[in-house]
């Protein structure tokens, strides 16, 4: 037997009311019928019980029957199948009441039991089928703004949220910033550790930001190692701030993967929505310039996004492009700087740097392209470029001129990126041997920072390259990374002492004695010792009387192009 229905009757005419129901008593099957008058006592009702289905008469005195449907579909009456009665034969508004929600149009005229009771049950049925419908898009819509790997909304939800956070801020003149976060170095866990074990750190990562943000906050995984926080209702930028900080320090507890401890840090780009901001993609595009900043500035660092910067990275952009071009069209050059021998002022060595004679801005200096080149990899190609323009210039020199040349050192640098190069070794001796030089005269210079990633790879690459006959110098030493067991585990033969400290020379403090350290901790391994930037008399003295070998900087020669280092150094 069919369970008992329970009906509401909104309808204002008392004669159609009992007319309905005397058709529905018709039926067999048992129906529980509430009546109301007015739209106000009908939703009143509606709210207090629960109905299978409601007969709602279009026309009522207090409220037109649409905008009573419109109240029963807004969410407060879930459950609840709703068929629209009317004495007027329209189609137009049959349809515009199907739209608005309603399971069903009836003219009351046409009602009769067996039509009625249909009416019911299908109303009933086709309420249930929509709102199976609408669950399943409701799922579908959250699978598809869904991270499966840590729950966490992806970038297509990202991407809504942000759309309608701006709109609001602008219509209530209000803020909201976005932080991006991009993890440091986190290609070497998937390499080392493998792909699981950088899943297992995404997901704890994923948990710490959750339990970092405010309630109010919306985390949300892009995807790889790249998250982003929306941050709405900002009062002050400085609440952005202290979030980044709060996140630095999460990060700061290492990570257990199996049985290995994961120290992760992240780098953070912070954009701010103002009234000048035009679309969400300028914002994710400000917060993704910011966090660029904050890698190139060291990592595990915060930076805020500013027009200075994003010019600064439009420039940046630019010198990508025209690197590109740069070698074939032939516009590096190399420039030369002597090294004088301590002892008796002649020429002891040279170290060849590069030069970008570039087309509009005219000789650039590494430091306006290097970390650019880098970044690109086209490092790899630009120092293949150097090592080999270099060796031939040296071997043009000896073949004109070889006594001035019999024991001059070149000194040549390798990047960072230039390291991780596994053909380095049999590259440098293809070299050598294309230009018939000794390796006893390359000196390759490497600075620290490139040394504290892999050292047992770098140790073995290295070794191979010593074992040739060619000498490594560690250049800018006093600085950054100094270690100790650097020294012990490359087999470094020249200490090139940071500029930084000779320009302290004669100014009191503690730089003389460190300096004085240095030195004397070089000979004790039986290291030769070059002291970089000597610009004075002053400070040339010292260097001398103090054990240094070889002395480079302006008080002896800038860097100069090879027709007048010739002049100035090989012919004189």
């Amino acid at each position: 037997m069919d369970s008992l229905l329970r009906l509401l009757l909104i309808d204002d005419d008392e004669v159609d009311r009992q007319t309905l129901v005397r058709a529905l008593k018709k039926s067999q099957r048992e129906y529980d019928i509430v009546q109301a008058s007015t739209a106000a006592d009908g939703l009143q009702l509606a709210g207090a019980q629960h109905f299978d289905a409601i007969l709602l008469d279009y026309r009522l005195p207090d409220k037109d029957g649409l905008e009573v449907l419109a109240l029963l579909r807004g969410g407060q009456f879930e459950g609840t199948a709703v068929i629209m009665l009317s004495h007027q034969e329209d189609d137009d508004l049959a349809d515009h009441c199907i739209e608005a929600g309603a399971q069903d149009f009836l003219l009351k005229s046409d009602v009769n039991s067996r039509r009625l009771v249909r009416a019911v049950r299908q109303a009933k049925q086709r309420y249930l089928i929509e709102e199976a419908l609408k669950n399943s898009r409701e799922e579908l819509r959250q699978l598809a703004q869904c991270d499966p790997l840590t729950g966490l909304t992806n970038r297509r939800g990202f991407e809504a949220a942000i759309e309608t956070a701006i709109k609001n801020a602008r219509r209530s003149n209000t803020r909201l910033a976005v932080l991006l976060l991009d993890l440091d170095d986190f290609k070497s866990v998937n390499d080392t550790l493998g792909h699981d074990a950088g899943d297992l750190l995404l997901k704890e990562i994923a948990r710490r930001l959750g339990a970092t943000v405010r309630e109010s906050d919306l985390l949300c995984r892009l995807g790889g190692d790249e998250f982003v926080i929306l941050m709405t209702d900002l009062k002050e930028n400085e609440q952005a701030a202290l979030l980044a900080e709060r996140i630095l320090c999460a990060l700061q507890k290492p990570v257990l993967i199996g049985d290995q401890e994961q120290i992760v840090t992240t780098s953070i780009g912070v954009a701010v929505f103002d009234q000048q901001t035009t679309n969400a993609s300028d914002l994710l595009k400000f917060a993704d310039v910011a966090m660029y900043r904050a890698k190139q500035e060291g990592r595990n660092k915060c930076r805020f996004f500013s027009p200075q910067l994003q010019e600064s990275v439009l420039l940046r952009a630019g010198l990508k492009q025209e690197l590109h071009r740069a070698l074939e069209r032939g516009e590096f050059k190399l420039y030369y700087q002597a090294q004088i021998n301590a002892n008796d002022g002649s020429l002891g060595g040279m170290e060849a740097l590069l030069r970008w004679q570039h087309p509009v801005r005219g000789i650039l200096a590494p430091a306006a392209f290097l970390s650019v080149a880098e970044d690109t990899g086209l490092i790899v190609e630009i120092g293949h470029w150097v090592l080999r323009e270099a060796c031939r210039q040296l071997n043009a020199w000896q073949a004109r001129l070889p006594l001035q040349c019999q024991k001059l050192v070149l000194g040549i640098n390798l990047s960072a990126v230039q390291l991780q190069q596994k053909n380095l070794s049999c590259e440098i001796q293809n070299v050598l041997s294309e230009f018939r030089l000794d390796a006893s005269h390359l000196e390759l210079e490497i600075t620290e920072s490139a040394l504290i990633e892999d050292t047992s790879k770098l140790a073995t690459l290295l070794s191979s390259i010593v074992e040739q006959g060619v000498s490594l110098s560690l250049d800018d030493f006093g600085t950054g990374y100094s270690s100790l067991q650097h020294i012990k585990i490359f087999s470094i033969g020249v200490l090139k002492i940071d500029q930084g400290f000779v320009a302290e020379i004669g100014r009191g403090g503690r730089n003389e004695p460190l300096l004085l350290a240095i030195i004397a901790f070089a000979k004790a391994l039986n290291m030769k010792v070059i002291a970089e930037g000597v610009e004075t008399r002053q400070q040339a003295d010292f260097c001398i009387s103090n054990g240094c070998d070889l002395l480079q900087g302006y008080y002896y020669s800038c860097p100069v192009p090879p027709e007048e280092f010739e002049t100035a150094f090989l012919l004189s």
